[in-house]
C-alpha cells in the first residue's frame, strides 16, 4: 500500500519535533535514491503548499525543493497533475522547485531507460544469436544437399560405368577391343592374303610384327578402365593385355620334315618351355594334299598305270615328289603326343580360305571370353546345380492349361543327350509326368532304370526313314532324377 503525505497550507504551527522527524526520513530516503549527493538538504525550508504525491512500494521519489539563498517561493501558483509510468505527482507549476523535480524525475528515467536500454541490448544478442544460429542452419542444410546431390551424381555414373562394361563384353562388341598380332615370316606364306582380307572383312584390327615364334600368331585385348574423380567425371584409361593363347602355322613340309627327323614332339616342347602359360594350337597347312599324292603315287606304283587325272594331279603336286616319305598314323601318334605332353591341341587344314576362317573363329572365341566367364559366374551362384540361369526357351501356359504339354517337353529337353524328337517321343507315351511317375511307382528299380531305353525315336515321315532309340544312358538320368530320394545322387 502506498502512502499519501498531505502538507497543507495552513497558518497552524507544528511541532518542530514532527518537521525534525520528518525531515531526517526525506534526508535518508533522498541519501539512497538521489543522484545528486553535493547537494545539503538542511539549509532549506520547506513551505506549507498542500502537495499530494503518491508513492510506491518499490521505487520512492524524493522530492527536493532547491532554491538559490534570498528568494521565496510562490506560494499562490497553481499546481498540476503529472502522470509517470508507476506514480502520480502534484507539482507547483510556477515554483523553481520544478528544476529539482524535473532533475529527479530525469535520474529515475535514466535509471528506467538504463534498464529497458539493457533489456532491449539483451534481446538484440538474442535476436543476432539466433539469425546466427539459423544462418549455421542454413549453411549445414544447402551443405548437406550439396552432398547429396553430389552422391547421386556419383551413383549415376557408377551406373553408366557398370553398363558401358557390360557392354563392351557382350558378343559383337567385345570384338572392336581385341587385336590379330601376326608374325612378319606369315607374310611370305600362301594364305597371308586370304587371311588379312577376312580380318578386314570382320572390322578386326590386325598388326604384323617379329615374333618369338615363327608362323606364330597372338592376341592383345584393350581394357578400358574407367573410374570416376573428384568431380564426379567419368576418366578412362587403356590397358593392354596379352592373351595366353597362340596359334602356330606349320607348312606340310615342315611337319613331314619333323616327323621323318623325329623332331615333332622336342619342337613343341621348346614353345611350351618358352610360352609356359600359353595354350598351344598348332596348324599343319596342306597335309591332307601330301598324303593324297603318296596314296596316289602308291596306287600307281602298284597298277603300273596313270590315268590323265592322276597325270594332272601330277603336274599340280610335284612339291611333293622329293619330300620325305611318312604315314598318316605316324602323324597321328605325334599329334596324340603334343596333347597329352603339352597341352598342345592340332588341326589339318588343307585351303588358305579354311585356315582364315580358323584364325576368325579363334578370334571370335577369344574376345568372348570375358562374357562367357561372366555368365558361368553368374550362373554358379544362382543355383548350386546345374540349370539354364537365363529366360530363353521358355514356356507360357494359360489358366485353360494350354503349354503344358510344350512345358513338359522342355523340361526332358534339359537333360543331357535329349533332343526335341526324343522329348516328343517320350510324351507320345507319357503325356504328363503325372503318367511317367506312375509308371515308375508300379515297377522295380531295374525296370525303371529301363523304362524308357526302347521308345522309338522317328526322324521324319515315310517308310525309307531310320528310327532309333531313346537308349539306356538317357532312361536312367530320368529314372533317377524322378524317384531319387538322395538329393546328392548323381545323375551320371
Amino acid at each position: 500500500m502506498s502512502d499519501i503525505v498531505v502538507l497543507s497550507d495552513s497558518n497552524e504551527s507544528v511541532s518542530s519535533a514532527e518537521l525534525i522527524d520528518k525531515q531526517k526520513n526525506v534526508e535518508d530516503k533522498s541519501e539512497k535514491r538521489s543522484l545528486h549527493n553535493d547537494i545539503d538538504l538542511s539549509d532549506f525550508e520547506f513551505p506549507e503548499v498542500q502537495f499530494y504525491h503518491v508513492i510506491n512500494e518499490d521505487r520512492t521519489i524524493n522530492l527536493q525543493n532547491a532554491h538559490d539563498k534570498g528568494t521565496s517561493p510562490n506560494f499562490n501558483s497553481y499546481t498540476s497533475l503529472h502522470q509517470t509510468s508507476d506514480e502520480y505527482v502534484v507539482i507547483n507549476k510556477n515554483s523553481k522547485q520544478n528544476k529539482v523535480i524535473k532533475s529527479l524525475y530525469n535520474a529515475t528515467n535514466s535509471s528506467d531507460s538504463a534498464e529497458n536500454s539493457n533489456v532491449e541490448s539483451r534481446d538484440i544478442r538474442k535476436q543476432r544469436k539466433d539469425k546466427t544460429i539459423g544462418k549455421k542452419n542454413k549453411y549445414q542444410v544447402i551443405k548437406e544437399r550439396s552432398k547429396r546431390q553430389e552422391q547421386l551424381m556419383k551413383e549415376r555414373a557408377l551406373k553408366v560405368l557398370a553398363s558401358k562394361k557390360s557392354k563392351n563384353i557382350k558378343p559383337g562388341e567385345c570384338m572392336k577391343f581385341i587385336e590379330v598380332v601376326l608374325d612378319k615370316g606369315m607374310e611370305n606364306f600362301a594364305p597371308f592374303t586370304d587371311i588379312i582380307n577376312t580380318l578386314m572383312d570382320a572390322s578386326l584390327q590386325y598388326s604384323i610384327n617379329a615374333e618369338l615364334i615363327p608362323n606364330s600368331i597372338t592376341w592383345r585385348r584393350n581394357i578400358e578402365n574407367s573410374y570416376v574423380n573428384e568431380s564426379n567425371e567419368i576418366c578412362t584409361t587403356t590397358d593392354v593385355e596379352e592373351v595366353n593363347q597362340i596359334l602356330i602355322v606349320w607348312n606340310w613340309d615342315e611337319a613331314v620334315t619333323k616327323v621323318a627327323n623325329d623332331s615333332f614332339c622336342p619342337s613343341i616342347s621348346n614353345i611350351k618351355d618358352l610360352l609356359s602359360d600359353y595354350n598351344i594350337i598348332l596348324v599343319i597347312f596342306e597335309i591332307e594334299n601330301y598324303f593324297i599324292f603318296k596314296k596316289q603315287a602308291n596306287n600307281s606304283d602298284k597298277n603300273k598305270v596313270k590315268n590323265k587325272t592322276q597325270k594332272a594331279s601330277s603336274k599340280n603336286n610335284d612339291k611333293f615328289k622329293n619330300s620325305p616319305k611318312i604315314s598318316r598314323r605316324q602323324l597321328e601318334t605325334y599329334l596324340n603326343e603334343v596333347q597329352i605332353t603339352s597341352g598342345c591341341s592340332s588341326r589339318l587344314i588343307n585351303s588358305s580360305q579354311e585356315l582364315a576362317l580358323m584364325i576368325y573363329q579363334c578370334t571370335k572365341a577369344i574376345a568372348e571370353i570375358p562374357y562367357k566367364l561372366e555368365k558361368s559366374k553368374n550362373l554358379t551362384s544362382k543355383f548350386d546345380w546345374y540349370v539354364m540361369g537365363d529366360n530363353r526357351n521358355t514356356v507360357r501356359v494359360d489358366k485353360d492349361g494350354n503349354g503344358l504339354k510344350r512345358l513338359w517337353q522342355q523340361q526332358l529337353c534339359q537333360f543331357h543327350l535329349s533332343s526335341l524328337e526324343i522329348a516328343e517321343a517320350i510324351c507320345s507315351v507319357y503325356p504328363s509326368p503325372a503318367h511317367l511317375i506312375e509308371a515308375y511307382m508300379n515297377c522295380t528299380d531295374n525296370e525303371g532304370v529301363n523304362l524308357l531305353k526302347d521308345i522309338p525315336i522317328r526322324r521324319a515321315a515315310g517308310p525309307l526313314t531310320t528310327v532309333r532309340r531313346v537308349g539306356s544312358e538317357l532312361s536312367k538320368k530320368i529314372y533317377l532324377t524322378f524317384m531319387s530320394k538322395d538329393g546328392e545322387n548323381v545323375l551320371s
